[in-house]
């Protein structure tokens, strides 16, 4: 990843400059027809792309509360192979994302004439089970791929039939450089920069969508000219938020029909889910709250007049749907604490709504610091009240242990051993089906070494996403996944 991004080191100054234009001098009446006109004879040079496949890979992210350590961001890396039929609308997606403890998401979608399915060939999120999409998926993915090859990234501003009036155009003598703001609507402002000489895009600036594209390594490879480094700023990055270099474009005579079906070992369909939150008692004292689909899970356990909460939500909203359905069901009694397992941002997001109504946070002292640091607490983080756990600690007869792990610098999980349940959250994931992975992350194995070790007796795992009943026998075979 360091040679990657050393790779592109060399050429952010220049990228600064093109992401800020300065004072500009204007143009005579009638260059910008001119203008729009070299670049359609320009272009004309390009290959009119009918069928074709895209294979680039990237790095991206580098969310402090996605890192192992929020301290120190790193990012993820990702290969993503795509054929398109633009006549057709027919396209088939694979991308493999490989995140830090060893998750590997292998995603795949794809539509064809009459139905666009979503499956992952890992398992690690959906096991077997296949989505459903929308037949607009084409036209999604049309608009994500454009932006990634320079010579189609462009087709707005060739295709405008009112120039005079929608586009104006400057130059920056000094950078030797052609600016072309286009005004699609009122709400809706692209700046497209051309160097001169040669005559190649530079960048693009979706002022109104706060994304821009910055374009390099021009290479010709088949007789195709384009650029191989793409990156791209959103939401008003100074950083680039991905880093993209393409390997391959190439010419199809056709997308193989095969490809554009379902494989026989993946099934069923997802049907919609009720994401209404329900509660179930499956300990004494102890619920789970959950869904149709287990998208999230956590419990909450009763003491007495006090309830504590494992696991917070990944929002707002979930959060206070939550409040609300236990505090229907015991509404004498009052919440007093919310235990969080590590601070990635969808493991803490919905903090907000407990500590505006008093209800400590609970977590180790890696994780409390990180919350505490978190951007969109920063207004708000005098009101939260924290509880440090320490690892082994038993609290109200809960053991709880913390873990230095490859996911998270700190991750702890809790231990109910009267009810001979564990709730945990990234530590050992399985698909709502229980498929085991193909690739099963490093994390897990350390999770299971240490229960093992530790000989934690368990009839259940509640895990934080999609599967709220993982039991020994699974998890057994998802450590036998890892040693093979």
């Amino acid at each position: 990843m360091n040679v990657i991004l050393a790779r592109y080191l060399s050429i952010l100054a220049f990228i600064c400059m093109t992401l800020s234009i300065t004072t500009i001098p204007k143009v005579e009446a009638g260059e910008v027809e001119d203008f729009v006109a070299k670049l359609k004879t320009h272009y004309q040079k390009a290959p009119s792309l009918e069928v074709f496949s895209l294979n680039y890979h990237y790095l991206g992210g580098g969310d402090p509360y996605q890192s192992w350590d929020y301290q120190v961001p790193n990012r993820y890396t990702a290969i993503r192979m795509v054929e398109i039929d633009l006549i057709k609308k027919y396209f088939i997606e694979n991308d493999i994302h490989h995140f830090s403890g060893g998750r590997r998401f292998d995603r795949v979608q794809f539509q064809n004439d009459t139905e666009s399915f979503f499956y992952d060939r890992n398992g690690l999120a959906l096991g077997k089970r296949v989505i459903k999409q929308s037949m607009d998926s084409f036209e999604e993915i049309k608009g994500f791929i454009f932006m990634n090859v320079d010579f189609l990234a462009v087709t707005p501003l060739l295709e405008e039939n009112n120039v005079s009036a929608t586009i104006k155009l400057r130059q920056d003598n000094k950078l030797k450089q052609t600016i072309l703001r286009h005004k699609i609507s009122d709400d809706s402002v692209i700046d497209y920069v051309f160097s001169d000489s040669p005559l190649q895009l530079v960048s693009i600036n979706n002022k109104s969508a706060q994304k821009k594209y910055v374009y390099s390594d021009y290479q010709t490879v088949n007789g195709i000219t384009f650029a191989h480094s793409i990156l791209k700023y959103y939401d008003g990055d100074t950083r680039p938020s991905f880093i993209h270099s393409i390997d391959q474009l190439n010419i199809l005579d056709k997308i193989e029909p095969t490809r554009l079906q379902v494989p026989k070992e993946f099934g069923p369909i997802i049907p919609e889910s009720d994401r209404t939150l329900v509660s179930k008692e499956i300990a004494p004292n102890l619920y789970l709250v959950t869904d149709d689909s287990a998208w999230r899970n956590s419990l909450f356990k009763v003491n007495g007049d006090e309830i504590t909460v494992f696991g917070a939500a990944v929002n707002k909203e979930l959060a206070e749907e939550t409040i609300k359905l236990i505090l229907t069901q015991f509404p004498n009694k009052k919440i007093t604490s919310v235990y969080v397992t590590h601070p990635h941002g969808d493991h803490i997001a919905g903090l907000l709504a407990y500590a505006k109504k008093g209800i400590a946070v609970r977590a180790d002292a890696y994780s409390v610091e990180a919350i505490k640091a978190y951007p969109d607490f920063s207004n708000d983080i005098a009101m939260f009240k924290f509880e440090t756990i320490e690892h082994n600690e038993m609290v109200d007869g809960v053991r709880f242990y913390v873990l230095e792990n490859t996911h998270a610098k700190r991750e702890s999980f809790a231990y109910f051993k009267a009810s001979g349940i564990i709730y945990q959250a990234d530590l050992l994931e399985v698909a709502f089906d229980n498929t085991i992975a193909k690739v099963i992350p490093n994390t897990t194995k350390t999770f299971i070494d240490f229960v093992r070790r530790k000989q934690l007796n368990f009839n259940r795992i509640v895990g934080h996403h999609r599967n709220n009943n993982i039991t020994l026998e699974v998890m057994n075979k998802a450590y036998d996944g890892y040693i093979m």
